[in-house]
């Protein structure tokens, strides 16, 4: 069996995923790879800027991010 995907996107971290599901609004077909086979338990800290906000916003997820980032701090 073939796959024809239009995007290949290596990493299925915050940036291959934020990619895969602009893409997918879109309408363009992509494959995410990722080198681990599971889910981890550990991350990384993510510090954001104006233009990342402008980003998260564009695809919807920005004010989500926000409450979330309130409900750390209390």
């Amino acid at each position: 069996m073939q796959v024809v995907e239009d995007v290949v996107i290596v990493g299925a971290g915050i940036s291959g995923l934020t990619t895969a599901l602009g893409l997918h609004r879109l309408g363009i077909r992509s494959l995410v790879l990722e080198s681990f086979d599971s889910l981890r338990i550990t991350g990384f800290a993510l510090t954001t800027w104006t233009n990342a906000w402008k980003a998260l916003d564009a695809i919807g997820v920005g004010d989500h991010l926000r409450q979330q980032h309130l409900a750390l701090l209390g």
